[in-house]
C-alpha cells in the first residue's frame, strides 16, 4: 500500500446487517460481492466502511455501537420513506436499467432524484462526521454518484475515489438518464473515477463531452481546479475464501451428495441474482433449445440453477420470478423422465461450503448475463479448478470477459448459436479444457482482489499527492464568502456577465437558449440596486438581447462579444456599424464544412459568421474545426477577420470585435466601480478577464485554464451565488 493512512469506505449498503432476535441486537454478515471483494482490503488498510444497515427500524443506540466495535462500521440513517424513493426509486428504476442498457424498463419520478439527493446528502455528513486529515474515501457505485461532489465542496482537500462496480452505458443512452449531468458533475468530484473496463471508460468520456462539453483524455479529465483521472480496473476475487473452503469436511460431505444426486450426468451450472439483467429467461430458452437439438443429451446432463433472491419488493421482479418459474416447469414438463429432472432450481441463497462444492463438481459454469459490470461468478468458478477441470461459458457482454478469453464466449441473444457453444462445452476434450482453464485460473489468482485494491489506492494516492504538490493550470474555486464581503462593502459595483454557458446553460442551437423567469427576475434584482451597474456582455445579436431581456429595467446589454452595446438606462445602441461584403467569400467556405458534416449549421450575425458543431460527433467535429480555422487564417491573413474558436463554434469577426475592447470602452466611465465581476465559459471572455483591473473578480464557468482569478462548476452555481448577492441574509458557502 501506498501509505498507512486510513482508508473510508462508502457503500449503499454495508457488509453486515443489523437484526434483531428474542430482543437482542446482532450483526450478520453479508454474502454480497462488494462486500467478499472490499472486506479483506478494510482489514489490511484500517479504517471504517459507512453504509446503510439493513435495519427496518430506528436503531437505538446500543446497536449502532455494536457496528462500530464488532464491525468497524458506521450506519447512515434512511427512513424508510426515503430508501424507498432512494433505493427502489431512481437507483434501481432508473439507473439500474439504464446503465445495463434497458432503457425500456426506465422509470423516473422527480420526487424519487430528489430523495436520490437527499440520501447522498446524509451520507456525506456521516463521512465528514467521521472524516479525519489523511484519510483515503472509497465510495462505491450507482447509489452514491453525487456523493463526491458533495464531498469534495465539504472537504475540499480529501482523497476521494469513486468506483462504478456496473456497466457505464454508451452516450446515447446515457444522455436518455434524468438528471444525467448532475450525475456525472457529481462523480468528477471525485480524484480518481474507476470502471471495470476500457469500454465502460470510454462511454463515460462521451457522456462527458456530449452532455457536459467536457473534453478528457484517455486516462484524466480536467475538473475545477484539479486533474481527474480516468481508469480500467477490472475487480478480482479473494481465491483463499473460496480454495480455503475446499477441504473442509463440510465442503467434502455437499461434495458427497452432489456425486450421489447426479452420478453418471454432466452438470451444467449457473449462479445469479434474480435479476432481468442476468438473462435467466434467455439461458432457460437456450437449454430447451439445447435438448431439443441435441437429443442425445437427454436424461444426461442436468442445469442446476441457483437464483438468489433479489429486489423482492419491486414489480417487475416479480413477474421475472414467475416467468423463471413457469419456464423451469415447461422445459421439465416437456424433457423430464421418472429418473431425470433437466433443470434442478434452487431459489435461495446458498451458503460458502455448498457453493464451492458446486463450483468444484460442476463440468461446466454458465455465466450469461444480458450486461454485466464484471460478474464475479465467473471468477469464483475458475479459482475452484486448480487442476484445471471444469469448462467456462461466459457472455461477451460481461466485463470479465475482457480478461478471460479462454472461455467459451457467447451472445446470450443468440439462442441457436448459444446452444451449439454448450454443446461444444460438454464435448470438449480433456486436453482442451486443461489448457483453456488452467490459464483462466492463473489469471485470476495472480489479478486478485488485493491487487485491485492496491492498484486502486496506490492511483488514488498518486493522483492526490500530483494535486497537492502542482499549483493547477485552471484557477481556484470561488470563495464566495470573500466574494460577498467585498460586494457587499462597496459603494459602487460593475457586473459583466456572459449569458451563453454562464447564465444559461450551452443548447444545440442558439435559439433554444432563450432566458427562463427565474433568469429575468435574478437579474430584476440585481439591476434594482443603485449600486450596481450590471451588463450582459454576450456573442448573440444585439436584436436577439433587445427581444429576451430588453424588458429587464436599468439592465445592460453588449451583443457579439462587444461590437455593439447598449449601457444602462439607454435604450440606444453603440458600437460600429457593421460591413458585410465579406461575408460572401466566408460563407461559400463555412457552407462546405456543412456539407461535410450532417447537423452542424451557420449562423449569421450583423458583424460575424459562425459554424457551430455541438450536434456532430465530438472528435470529429474538433478535427474538421482546426482544419477550418486554418484554412481561413491564411485566407484572411492581410484583412482585419479573424477566425475564432469558442465552445463547439468557429466564429469569423473582426479582431476589434472583443469583450476586452468592451472593458476598455466602459473603463473610463466606471474606473471608480470598488467592486467589478466579470463571468464567463468561453474563449471569448478570455480576452475580458485579461483586460481587468488585478483585483476584480473574474470568474471562469466550467473545465480548463483560465485567465480568470477563480472558477466555478456550472451555470446552477453561477445562479446560486448572483441569488445570494441579492439578498440581505448571509448564506453558508455554495
Amino acid at each position: 500500500m501506498a501509505d498507512s493512512s486510513r482508508l473510508i469506505v462508502v457503500s449503499n449498503r454495508l457488509p453486515v446487517a443489523l437484526v434483531r432476535e428474542g430482543g437482542e441486537w446482532t450483526t450478520k454478515r453479508s454474502a454480497g460481492g462488494l462486500a467478499t471483494a472490499m472486506d479483506p482490503i478494510l482489514k489490511r488498510a484500517g479504517g471504517v466502511w459507512i453504509g446503510w444497515s439493513g435495519a427496518q427500524e430506528e436503531e437505538p443506540q446500543e446497536a449502532i455501537e455494536l457496528l462500530r466495535q464488532e464491525q468497524s462500521c458506521i450506519a447512515v440513517d434512511l427512513p424508510a420513506e426515503l430508501l424507498e424513493k432512494f433505493y427502489e426509486g431512481y437507483a434501481n428504476q432508473a439507473l439500474w436499467p439504464l446503465f445495463h442498457s434497458f432503457p425500456s424498463r426506465l422509470h423516473f419520478a422527480s420526487e424519487n432524484w430528489e430523495a436520490y439527493i437527499e440520501a447522498n446528502r446524509r451520507f456525506c455528513s456521516a463521512v465528514a462526521d467521521e472524516f479525519r486529515p489523511g484519510d483515503r474515501i472509497w465510495v462505491h457505485d450507482y447509489h452514491l454518484m453525487l456523493l463526491p461532489g458533495m464531498l469534495r465542496e465539504r472537504i475540499p482537500d480529501a482523497a476521494i475515489g469513486f468506483f462504478l462496480h456496473i456497466p457505464f452505458p454508451g452516450s446515447d443512452i446515457f444522455s436518455i438518464l434524468p438528471r444525467g449531468e448532475e450525475l456525472l458533475a457529481g462523480v468528477l468530484g471525485a480524484d480518481l473515477i474507476a470502471f471495470h473496463t476500457h469500454l465502460h471508460l470510454q462511454h463515460f468520456r462521451m457522456s462527458l463531452r456530449r452532455l457536459l462539453g467536457i473534453e478528457s483524455t484517455v486516462d484524466r479529465v480536467e475538473a475545477p481546479g484539479r486533474e481527474v483521472r480516468l481508469q480500467a480496473l477490472p475487480i478480482g476475487i479473494a481465491p483463499d475464501e473460496f480454495l480455503g473452503y475446499q477441504d473442509k469436511p463440510e465442503t467434502q460431505a455437499e461434495l458427497e451428495k452432489l456425486r450421489a444426486q447426479y452420478s453418471g450426468r454432466k452438470v451444467i451450472v449457473a449462479v445469479d441474482r434474480l435479476d432481468y439483467t442476468k438473462g435467466l429467461p434467455d439461458r432457460l430458452r437456450t437449454f430447451r433449445r439445447l435438448l431439443s437439438s441435441h437429443p442425445e443429451f437427454i436424461g444426461k446432463v442436468v442445469l442446476l440453477q441457483i437464483a438468489v433472491p433479489s429486489r423482492e419488493n419491486i414489480g417487475s421482479y416479480q413477474e421475472l420470478r414467475s416467468e423463471v418459474h413457469e419456464l423451469i416447469s415447461e422445459i421439465n414438463g416437456e424433457f423430464g423422465t421418472p429418473d431425470w429432472v433437466p433443470i434442478v432450481y434452487i431459489h435461495r441463497g446458498i451458503s460458502r461450503p455448498e457453493l464451492v462444492a458446486v463450483y468444484q463438481f460442476a463440468d461446466i459454469a454458465w455465466v450469461s448475463p444480458l450486461r454485466d459490470g464484471m460478474n464475479l461468478v465467473a471468477k469464483e468458478y475458475v479459482a475452484c479448478q486448480p487442476d484445471g477441470n471444469g469448462v467456462l461459458v461466459l457472455s461477451a457482454f460481461a466485463g470479465a470477459a475482457a480478461e478471460m478469453g479462454e472461455a467459451l464466449l457467447i451472445n446470450p441473444f443468440d439462442q441457436e448459436r448459444t446452444a451449439f457453444t454448450v454443446a461444444r462445452a460438454l464435448d470438449l476434450s480433456e486436453d482442451e479444457k486443461r489448457d483453456r482453464m488452467l490459464a483462466l485460473h492463473e489469471r485470476v489468482i495472480r489479478n486478485n482482489v488485493f491487487a485491485w485494491g492496491d492498484r486502486f489506492l496506490m492511483l488514488l494516492d498518486e493522483t492526490v499527492k500530483i494535486r497537492r504538490e502542482h499549483a493547477p493550470e485552471r484557477p481556484p474555486l470561488l470563495p464566495v464568502d470573500e466574494l460577498e464581503d467585498a460586494y457587499r462593502k462597496a459603494a459602487r459595483r460593475l457586473l459583466l456577465l456572459d449569458y451563453d454557458g454562464t447564465l444559461v446553460r450551452l443548447a444545440a442551437r442558439p435559439n433554444e437558449a432563450t432566458p427562463d423567469d427565474n433568469l429575468r427576475n435574478l437579474l430584476a434584482q440585481l439591476t434594482s440596486d443603485p449600486a450596481n451597474c450590471v451588463m450582459v456582455v454576450s456573442g448573440r445579436r444585439a436584436a436577439d438581447l433587445e427581444r429576451w431581456l430588453g424588458q429587464v429595467p436599468h439592465l445592460g446589454l453588449a451583443a457579439e462579444h462587444g461590437a455593439r452595446w447598449r449601457l444602462p438606462g439607454s435604450t440606444a445602441w453603440q458600437g460600429r456599424s457593421a460591413e458585410t461584403q465579406w461575408k460572401d467569400s466566408v460563407r461559400p467556405i463555412l457552407e462546405h464544412f456543412v456539407d461535410r458534416t450532417p447537423g452542424s449549421f451557420i449562423e449569421e450575425k450583423e458583424f460575424a459568421l459562425v459554424w457551430h458543431y455541438r450536434t456532430i460527433e465530438a472528435e470529429f467535429g474538433d478535427w474538421l474545426a482546426t482544419e477550418l480555422v486554418a484554412m481561413l487564417e491564411g485566407m484572411l491573413a492581410e484583412t482585419e477577420l479573424r477566425p475564432y474558436r469558442g465552445n463547439k463554434v468557429v466564429e469569423v469577426k473582426p479582431m476589434w470585435a472583443n469583450k476586452g475592447a468592451l472593458a476598455s470602452e466602459l473603463a473610463p466611465e466606471y474606473a471608480g466601480a470598488g467592486f467589478i465581476l466579470a463571468i464567463g465559459d468561453d474563449r471569448t471572455d478570455e480576452d475580458l478577464f485579461a483586460r481587468l483591473p488585478e483585483d476584480a473578480w473574474s470568474v471562469h464557468v466550467g473545465g480548463g485554464p483560465s485567465k480568470a482569478r477563480y472558477n466555478v462548476t456550472d451555470t446552477v452555481r453561477v445562479r446560486e451565488f448572483l441569488y445570494r448577492l441579492t439578498r440581505q441574509d448571509r448564506k453558508t458557502a455554495i
